[in-house]
């Protein structure tokens, strides 16, 4: 493909698509993924997907939840890990279950759509633990005319309307994919581009497996925690006080960590974290990762690494180590601090199922537009 060479910043996506995220979990797109499982009814995983509110869809995600709970035990999770994906599926099947809520109005949940040709858009997509939910959305996007990249990190219970179900629902939902639609990338990328009004070129996935490969292969990282010892019973995090260098199961402990506690007066109190600082601290890494392979001195150098990192990365666009590795040594001097950085602004809401989500309190548009002008509508 040749999108990427008539850009001069395609350097920071090249970076980027070579580490693919490192936040997440690689998932089977769609249907797929529930057909592969051999515990799972596919008539009434078809069921579930396709979002159809009846009794028989109740017991279908009551057994479904029982089905992944026994196939839990036959997997090399930790007793938190187990116990923190048991209690995302029962607040999934209690969102599901919703059908005495009174209708909802988001207008905020859809943007304008603007020309093609005024970004390349690329999706980084991580996923929990179950490869059915996204734990991680951060939208890249690259100004066609050569002006400063921008990212976003999309919150993952963002209320969005679903390109499936054609109703409300967190944003992270997407993954179970659509049958007959689009797979679980794809399905996310069309509410991606429903909330944001550009079109994604690209999405890139990598596993949490991956992710602590990628990130020991390329020498860990830098992690500054402040004035005490930090840790996080649910994520697995456990660092001393003080800046230090990360491997990569504590790396990924840290930006999945949102209930940290810190060793202060010599006992652990409850610290401030909420997935906004989850979002700050992947996409601070993302970028320290990225800077790391911007800094080989060579296009075969760099291509080394690309090569090296090719096992544990997923990518749709095909694109190889050593064509990115070339463009990616071209430009560089691109650096973190180069990139916009975006957030999106949000509201608290309850659902009539009592799940907490969050609901855009303006367009992505007016975000956007507050920090390029040239995408106002």
């Amino acid at each position: 493909m040749d999108w990427i060479s008539a850009h001069p910043l395609k350097s920071f996506l090249t970076v980027v698509l070579g580490i693919g995220l490192g936040l997440s979990l690689f998932v089977y797109d769609g249907f797929n993924a529930f057909a592969s499982d051999p515990e799972l009814d596919t008539e009434t995983a078809e069921r579930i997907l396709e979002g159809r509110s009846d009794d028989e869809v109740e017991d279908g995600l009551r057994a479904y939840l029982a089905a992944q709970a026994e196939a839990l035990q036959g997997r090399a999770l930790a007793d938190e890990e187990r116990r923190a994906l048991a209690a995302e599926l029962e607040a999934e099947l209690r969102e599901l279950e919703e059908e005495s809520a009174a209708p909802l109005e988001i207008p905020q949940a859809v943007s304008p759509p603007l020309p093609d040709e005024m970004f390349e858009s690329i999706l980084l997509i991580g996923t929990d633990a179950s490869g059915f939910l996204a734990d991680t959305i951060i939208n890249v996007l690259l100004p066609s005319d050569g002006s400063t990249p921008l990212m976003v990190s999309i919150p993952r219970d963002l209320y969005l309307d679903d390109a499936c179900t054609e109703r409300y629902q967190r944003i992270n939902r997407s993954m179970g994919g659509c049958s007959g639609l689009a797979g679980g990338a794809d399905l996310l990328a069309l509410n991606v581009e429903t909330f944001t009004g550009i079109k994604v070129d690209h999405y890139a996935r990598v596993s949490f497996s991956g992710f602590a490969t990628v990130v020991d292969r390329l020498g860990g990282t830098r992690l500054c925690v402040g004035d005490y010892p930090i840790r996080d019973m649910r994520s697995g995090l456990s660092l001393e006080a003080g800046c230090q260098l990360a491997d990569g199961s504590q790396t990924l402990a840290w930006v999945r960590s949102r209930n940290p506690d810190v060793y202060r007066d010599g006992e652990w109190v409850r610290a401030p974290g909420s997935d906004f600082d989850r979002q700050r601290k992947q996409q601070q890494v993302l970028l320290q990762l990225a800077d790391v392979l911007s800094s080989y001195d060579s296009v075969g150098a760099l291509t080394g690494a690309l090569q090296n990192l090719a096992s544990v990365v997923r990518m749709d666009s095909g694109f190889g180590a050593a064509e990115a590795a070339s463009l990616g040594f071209r430009y560089r001097g691109l650096g973190p601090s180069d990139v916009i950085r975006l957030s999106i602004a949000v509201v608290n809401h309850r659902t009539g199922a009592g799940a907490q989500v969050l609901i855009p309190s303006q367009t992505f548009n007016q975000t956007l537009a507050a920090r390029y002008p040239a995408a106002a509508r």
